[in-house]
């Protein structure tokens, strides 16, 4: 008994450690050494957060179709993940999926209307849907949440 209580400690010991390891590769930009390192995580520690850095991971080295599959994970675990929502937005607008990446922002808005760069991100895919009124008002809201977070020029090119 007491050496399966050992045993189930080492392996939660080990589990932790790569998966901290794996978020330090992750912070310091080395994304497919993060890939590696979660890969090799058990199944149990899957969390929301493991499939978003995984995910993002995927994204940064320029995967994005891999990194969508990871961000659904994601969102099935966590409905309120509105970073998920955010990032899985951004890689459906990288590949051409426009609309999807505006569902998304919308989604990631309505968890966290707080978020000025959500507002400039859904406004930048609305400019793209050639829907500018309506990109201007998100890009206003992004001024009104943060004064630093979107040039002014770039609102004044666009919208006046």
């Amino acid at each position: 008994m007491l050496i399966n209580f050992y045993l189930i400690f080492l392996m939660l010991v080990n589990l932790d450690y790569l998966e901290n390891r794996a978020i330090k590769k992750y912070k310091k930009g080395k994304y497919k050494e993060a890939i590696k390192i979660f890969s090799n995580q058990s199944s149990n520690k899957k969390n929301d957060e493991y499939y978003f850095y995984i995910g993002h991971s995927y994204s940064l080295t320029g995967n994005n179709s891999l990194a969508i599959t990871f961000y659904d994970s994601a969102i099935a675990i966590n409905k309120k993940y509105d970073l998920a929502y955010s990032e899985r937005g951004f890689s459906n607008f990288i590949m051409g999926n426009s609309k999807k990446a505006l569902n998304d922002l919308d989604a990631a808005i309505n968890i966290n209307a707080n978020n000025a760069n959500y507002f400039v991100n859904r406004g930048s895919i609305k400019y793209d849907l050639g829907l500018e009124l309506s990109a201007c008002e998100d890009w206003k809201t992004a001024i009104s949440l943060d004064k630093k977070v979107i040039d002014a020029r770039i609102l004044n090119a666009n919208c006046y």
